[in-house]
């Protein structure tokens, strides 16, 4: 990818819409998706949760280990249209063009780098996204995922069920992880965020994900999978 200068969130949006072939996706053997790390859920907004921020520090861990070992970085982000049907469902967040959308600041400069894929979605599902299922496609090599992000109940479990199924449907054999200490749920009078986290650890399981603690665990079950 060319070096773009990330401004605004128009540029952003730009590199969001970028195609990669099977000759460019061919190149990587793992993936990490990092999901839904928007200004609108983490920093400020109607629906952000400023404790996500304490999962900057671990997700941070898991990029740069990627970027050691030269392979794909995905950010999968929520960027509305203004007439959303979600927003019957929730209030009015992360509308595109503005800079609830953007990624937060911590991040926004990792899409600047080579092996970086930034994916924009109007639902709380990122698989669909066509690019990302057309990027799932066309990396032919892949034997890994890896999964991080907010929130854990909602738009990570989707993605992760929604992938996997894809998976399964185009017969690719393809480890998925979901990093424990990476993804984080919200609290609320109406939302336990003990309850549904402990629901969604189990829906995740039984549909196949692979959940590890952090990120030493994660690379003993590299080893153990035989990924490295």
């Amino acid at each position: 990818m060319n070096k773009i200068e990330i401004k605004n969130i128009g540029d952003v949006n730009r590199i969001g819409n970028e195609k990669w072939g099977v000759d460019r996706m061919n190149k990587y053997t793992k993936a990490l998706y990092i999901i839904d790390m928007n200004n609108g859920f983490v920093n400020f907004g109607p629906m952000a949760n400023p404790e996500y921020n304490k999962l900057v520090p671990e997700q941070r861990k898991m990029i740069d280990k990627f970027r050691r070992e030269n392979q794909l970085v995905n950010f999968i982000l929520e960027g509305h249209d203004k007439d959303a049907l979600e927003f019957k469902k929730y209030p009015a967040h992360c509308i595109k063009g503005t800079s609830e959308a953007d990624l937060i600041p911590e991040f926004i400069n990792e899409v600047n780098k080579p092996d970086t894929l930034l994916r924009y979605k109007n639902s709380i599902n990122g698989m669909s996204n066509k690019y990302v299922q057309e990027d799932v496609m066309n990396a032919n090599n892949l034997k890994e995922m890896v999964v991080e992000g907010v929130c854990t109940d909602l738009c990570v479990m989707y993605f992760v069920i929604n992938m996997l199924t894809y998976l399964d449907e185009k017969n690719k054999d393809i480890k998925l992880f979901v990093v424990k200490n990476a993804i984080d749920t919200f609290d609320s009078p109406a939302h336990n965020k003990i309850e549904w986290t402990n629901i969604a650890y189990k829906v995740l399981e039984q549909a196949g994900a692979i959940l590890v603690e952090d990120i030493e665990e994660l690379e003993n079950k590299e080893k153990q999978y035989k990924l490295i």
